[in-house]
């Protein structure tokens, strides 16, 4: 599916703060796991720093944008999510993991739907539960756009 001009910069948006979001989160895992010495650890927390605040720079742009967004532009993104996330939990269980990914699936589209109904503005995708979701959302947000330029 290919979505509109408007719901695809809806969803590259989204797709940066989930970027930022886990560059500070990588930071993080290096800081609590890595040993860095002094040096390191300030350079780290400054990175963490300046990712965490670039998120939060990023959810306040996507709030207006959204604000400022047609419905059924919304509409269009946050249906698209449903819809892959739908399919995902009318899958066969399959591995060891399968109850923890429908549980994970049922939660986001749980939240996708609490931005159809304006509650909220940013559903991230875990990348560990659900990695075949968020690849094929990258991939058609990247489609998306070059079709416009």
């Amino acid at each position: 599916m290919t979505l509109s001009n408007e719901a695809a910069q809806l969803e590259t948006l989204r797709q940066e703060i989930e970027t930022a979001e886990y560059e500070s989160g990588n930071v993080s895992d290096y800081l609590d796991r890595g040993r860095p010495n002094e040096k390191e650890k300030k350079q780290a927390e400054e990175q963490m720093r300046k990712k965490s605040a670039e998120a939060a720079v990023l959810k306040q742009k996507l709030h207006e944008m959204i604000q400022n967004t047609p419905r059924q532009a919304i509409e269009e993104w946050v249906n698209y999510h449903i819809a892959i996330l739908q399919a995902i939990l009318s899958e066969s269980p399959k591995g060891a993991n399968a109850g923890t990914r429908k549980y994970v699936a049922q939660t986001t589209l749980e939240e996708w739907q609490s931005v159809l109904n304006g509650e909220r503005d940013y559903v991230s995708i875990n990348w560990h539960f659900l990695k075949d979701y968020k690849e094929q959302v990258r991939k058609s947000a990247q489609g998306s756009w070059w079709k416009f330029w």
